[in-house]
This record gives C-alpha cells, structure tokens and sequence, in this order.
C-alpha cells in the first residue's frame, strides 16, 4: 500500500534550475520512515547516478545517495523536508518527468513517477559577476535554455566592463537551440480555463501530481467527457489522460459515466477521502 501514496512525498512545484544542477523538494507527509538507499533518479528519463544525487536537510546535513545504505540509513521525520540536488545539465522550460526509487525500512524498495513544470522564474536565476569569466564558462556550457542565457547577458553588459564574460555568454546564447512549439505549449498552464486558485491550492495539497491535478480540472469543468475530450483542454496526451483516469477511479474519486466518458467527485469529498486513506496507511503501520 505505500507504493500508493509515495508520490506524495515529492513537493508540486519545487523542481528548479539552480547554479547546483536540478533540484527539488520532498517532504515526509506520510508517517516516520528510514531510507536506505536511493535505487533510482532519472529526469525525462536518464538516470542521474547515485554520486551525483544529493540529499540536503534543513539543518545543513549533506548526503550523496551512495552514502545512504542499511547500515547508514536516513531517518526521516513526518513532515521533515529533504532537497534532493542533482548534478546534472539544467531543465528547459515545459513539464518534465521526474522519477525516484527508495529503499524503505519495512517496505523494500519502491518508488515513485511524477511531473513538474519548470517555469520561467525557476530558470537559472544568478549574478554574473559572482562569478569569475572562467566559472562563469563552466556555469554556462551546461544550460540550453536561451531564457536564462539571455537574463545572464543582460546582467552581465548592465555590471563591471567585462567584455571577455560578454562574448562567452552571446557564443553560447548563439548556440542555444529555442524552445520548439511543443515545448511552448507544454510550458503554458496545463488547463486552458485555468480552474480556481482555491481549488488549485486545494488539490496540490492532496493530489500532489500536475499530471491528476490537471486531469482533474479538466473533468471538472466539463461536468464528465471522455479521455479525449479531456486531452483536448489539456496538454497531456490522451494515453495519460486515460491511466490517470483509471488511477483515480480506483481510488473512488472518478467514476465512469454510461458514454464511456467520466465524471470526478467534489474537491471536498478528495479531501475527506485523502484524509480516510492516510489515517488508514497510520493505523496499519502502528
């Protein structure tokens, strides 16, 4: 049953670009735990080794993935925070794929696959005259987004006469690929009537994932449709569309209507079922 709610580990809406890598948040929101290892971490995909996976805890503790192990777990307290920091080139605009696999005490390895956005103010956001030309080179060599390149340009001509850091950063803003249409889009909101800030708020707490925030929305605004019709007012395709639906229809907050389309429950009654399913994980761990 914890495979089922370990995605509610990780923080919507934490996933950044910084001068460290690529960073996110979890947060213990489940009960007391000991990890014994990290068995996974891929972006979009492609593994980050384990040496280049940090976790960071709010009191400054530093640990690489390979350094927790059975012998040397983490204790992670209910509602502690850990910055997991990936040393790996920085993430473009648009939604991307997160995945992570633990090893738990008591529960073996499992682990979790969701999305987060990288928005336009979670970019490498730096001053360049922190930073010496050479560093300035390295910090640079690795992004591919003309946004923060540009931002780093501008800083830079408005600081110190550094014309040498200048022409380094046009040479590399030159050969910046811009972003594709579909990466556009995708770095669009992902409901195009956007739904509540209320009701967002609501479901980030209790949905955690973009992905069944947006799925969710998008069944909610129009009364029940079918995975098409849902795809259409999202940037998901319609295969997702279709496995989150299922996804939440075994959890009792959708059902199936007679078309073959569905329907979602209210926001209250996610939230009255969120706190049932976590109250009952608790009683069967204590």
């Amino acid at each position: 049953m914890i495979e089922q709610y370990l995605e509610r580990l990780f923080t919507w809406e934490s996933l950044e670009n910084t001068d460290r890598g690529v960073e996110f948040e979890l947060k213990n929101r489940l009960i007391e735990a000991e990890f014994e290892g990290v068995t996974t971490a891929k972006i979009d995909g492609e593994a980050v080794a384990a040496e280049d996976v940090t976790l960071e805890l709010a009191d400054d503790e530093r640990y690489t993935a390979d350094e927790i192990t059975p012998e040397s777990p983490l204790a992670l307290d209910l509602a502690e925070t850990v910055q997991v920091v990936l040393n790996r080139p920085r993430l473009r605009l648009g939604v991307h794929e997160i995945e992570l696999g633990l090893r738990v005490e008591g529960y073996g390895e499992v682990g979790f696959t969701t999305d987060d956005e990288v928005r336009p103010e979670d970019l490498v956001d730096v001053d360049p005259a922190d930073y010496t030309v050479d560093e300035l080179r390295t910090l640079v060599a690795e992004i591919t987004e003309p946004e923060s390149l540009e931002r780093l340009l501008e800083r830079e001509r408005a600081g110190p006469d550094r014309t040498t850091a200048v022409a380094a950063l046009e040479d590399r803003l030159a050969d910046a690929e811009p972003l594709t249409e579909a990466e556009m889009v995708r770095s669009e909101p992902t409901t195009k009537d956007g739904g509540s800030n209320l009701v967002n708020d609501l479901l980030v707490e209790v949905l955690e994932s973009p992905q069944r925030v947006s799925v969710y929305l998008a069944v909610q605004a129009l009364g029940s449709g079918t995975p098409e019709e849902i795809a259409a007012r999202t940037v998901l395709p319609e295969s997702t569309v279709r496995s989150t639906l299922e996804d939440l229809e075994r959890e009792d907050l959708a059902e199936r209507t007679g078309d073959g389309g569905y329907s979602v429950v209210s926001p209250v009654k996610v939230l009255q079922k969120r706190q049932q399913d976590l109250w009952t994980v608790l009683r069967s761990t204590l």
